[in-house]
């Protein structure tokens, strides 16, 4: 369902994907590409996940079932294991990312950030990511 605002009622599974909020979360664009807002009881920024069914770090999941059958998922993005995502919701004027860009990230550390840089930049981009570190985290 669509309304004025462009936004979209979605169902989540309350076993698998449970943002507090119930059943009913609805997904906003956020005013950067690729990058969403989960609004429910509690709010969460969230990446459009290029592999639906994947979990890079243990992250919540939100599953979108729309009308033509097809599925979406988007990943919760924790400000907390995120300094960019940490940023963005403190109202950064950019994030200097785009779909298709080519990205250096160094620190990568276990791939928290990285991974959804990924999501951001889709598939026609590149990540390249480096640790120095032996042993990350």
């Amino acid at each position: 369902m669509n309304s004025s605002k462009s936004r979209n009622k979605i169902l989540t599974k309350r076993t698998k994907y449970n943002l507090k909020g119930g059943l009913r979360v609805i997904i906003e664009k956020h005013k950067y590409d690729g990058v969403f807002i989960a609004r429910s009881k509690q709010d969460a920024l969230c990446t459009k996940n290029l592999i639906i069914g994947s979990s890079v770090y243990g992250e919540k999941r939100i599953l979108i079932n729309k009308n033509n059958d097809s599925v979406e998922e988007y990943r919760v993005w924790n400000p907390f294991r995120s300094k960019l995502a940490a940023v963005i919701l403190g109202g950064v004027d950019d994030i200097f990312l785009r779909r298709g860009m080519s990205v250096l990230y160094l620190g990568a550390a276990n791939g928290t950030t990285v991974s959804h840089i990924s999501d951001i930049i889709g598939i026609e981009g590149t990540v390249y990511a480096v640790e120095f570190s032996h042993r990350s985290g």
